[in-house]
């Protein structure tokens, strides 16, 4: 037969709240933890991008980290990572990033050709989008309004918007 807690004797009914409040503690840290990056074998600090408003779920993301203004925000980057899109939305990682001062380029590429696709005029086909969210619809973001700094042993994670 089947007690309800409150007519546990007071021994084991202080154990089930001890078990209640310990559970309750270990799920209300757990949307923290799965929003921090993970860490990294060496222990590296670690930008996560989150990246939403996908209008499709065709092709894949492309993001592109960089580390000056020189080739921001066309450029080959420091580093690129593709990633599935799940959804409206898909994520990637850079583990192990030197403390510094960084940008990223998102794409939703589409077509799998591995570039932003634009029209004639040079306006976007696909999406884009940038750190600190500064996109504009006649030209490029600006370095010094989308770069962000990593600190030494700090994991980043940043969201990202597409603009069409």
């Amino acid at each position: 037969m089947k007690r309800h807690p409150d007519t546990l004797r007071p021994a084991a009914l202080a154990l089930h709240r001890q078990a209640a409040a310990g559970l309750a503690l270990f799920t209300a840290g757990m949307p923290l933890a799965l929003l921090a990056p993970p860490a990294t074998a060496d222990g590296g600090p670690q930008l996560r991008l989150e990246v939403s408003s996908f209008r499709n779920a065709k092709g894949a993301l492309s993001c592109r980290l960089f580390t000056d203004a020189a080739s921001f925000p066309d450029g080959d980057g420091a580093r690129t990572v593709r990633a599935p899109i799940e959804g409206a939305q898909a994520s990637c990682a850079f583990p192990n990033l030197p403390p510094g001062t960084y940008a990223v380029a998102v794409v939703h590429d589409e077509n799998g050709n591995g570039r932003l696709d634009k029209n004639l005029l040079g306006v976007p086909r696909e999406g884009y989008g940038v750190s600190n969210n500064r996109t504009y619809a006649m030209s490029s973001p600006k370095w010094d309004e989308s770069n962000f700094t990593v600190g030494a042993g700090e994991p980043v994670v940043l969201r990202v918007n597409l603009r069409y």
